[in-house]
């Protein structure tokens, strides 16, 4: 994967639609956004998301074990 550090912009629900409606906005990231996410979360030096996590969770490991194909230990 690249090391590219820029975020991938999340899909969200058109503002026509959204006005409409009280559907999530945030649609998420398909299978190849969510791999180059995660390949530039796996690139962060500081971690911000584990100290703004409320329960700690070391989210860059979880990440990694999802991406080597280790459903298992992503979630333990």
């Amino acid at each position: 994967m690249a090391n590219n550090l820029t975020k991938v912009p999340m899909n969200e629900l058109p503002i026509d639609k959204r006005i409409k409606c009280f559907d999530e906005v945030a649609l998420g990231y398909d299978f190849d956004q969510a791999l180059l996410e995660a390949q530039r979360c796996l690139n962060c030096k500081n971690a911000p998301c584990i100290m703004g996590c409320p329960v700690g969770v070391k989210i860059p490991n979880f990440i990694a074990a999802l991406v080597d194909g280790n459903i298992k230990n992503s979630f333990e």
